[in-house]
């Protein structure tokens, strides 16, 4: 079985990327169903998504503790090689969940096709931003309790700072501009600007390219960090 099997498959074994990826955003969908989802149902779905991508992923810090990753990489693999069949592995179901929010707003929320895409590819780039992070984030902890319990503490304060909790609009400038150093900043932006539009501008455009550089720079980094 390939890395990227074995990652595809571990990950819905977890619980609570089971929760996460697949029950809550969908039952949200489905009960916030007419007018009840609104802007703050969106933003939900989207802290579901982040804390989803990065538990889908954490399946590295299991190999790392239990000397996995030290057979693997003794092999002729680079840890490149790892983390990106490991992201992909992690990012299919997510893409999944994303086409599948998609589908449920067209037929529950009378989306239009257009704003169902544009949600779709955000809630999607944002699970593999998500993913990314979780590979930098575990090579900074030995512990896996230790590690989900500062993720939880540290995305709650980023969810706040990127506009999930209280819209952009409202935030300070002081708080707004220290926002922008975080992914979930970008998703926000492009939720929002869906919401105000209901068409993909070209702010938008530049919060999903940002989105992306994040990941990338993510994998950069995870690639470099020693997990072992």
């Amino acid at each position: 079985m390939t890395m990227f099997k074995y990652a595809l498959r571990r990950g819905f074994f977890s619980p609570v990327a089971l929760i996460l990826n697949c029950a809550l955003p969908l039952v949200l969908m489905i009960v916030m169903r007419g007018d009840g989802l609104g802007e703050a149902g969106l933003y939900l779905i989207a802290m579901a998504v982040m804390f989803g991508g990065f538990f889908m992923a954490k399946g590295i810090q299991n190999d790392r503790m239990q000397g996995v990753l030290i057979r693997i990489l003794a092999g002729p693999v680079t840890m490149r090689d790892y983390l990106i069949q490991n992201l992909l592995g992690a990012a299919i179901p997510m893409f999944g969940l994303s086409i599948a929010i998609g589908i449920l707003g067209v037929i529950l929320h009378s989306w239009t096709l257009v704003f169902a895409i544009g949600i779709t590819v955000c809630y999607a780039f944002l699970a593999i931003t998500s993913i990314g992070l979780s590979f930098v984030w575990s090579s900074l902890f030995k512990s896996k309790e230790s590690s989900s319990a500062a993720f939880s503490t540290v995305m709650t304060l980023v969810s706040f700072l990127s506009g999930m909790f209280i819209p952009l609009r409202l935030l300070p400038d002081a708080l707004f501009y220290i926002g922008t150093m975080f992914p979930a900043h970008w998703a926000s932006r492009a939720i929002q600007d869906l919401i105000d539009y209901g068409r993909l501008t070209q702010m938008y455009g530049i919060s999903i390219l940002i989105m992306a550089l994040f990941t990338a720079v993510f994998i950069l980094l995870g690639a470099k960090r020693r997990l072992i």
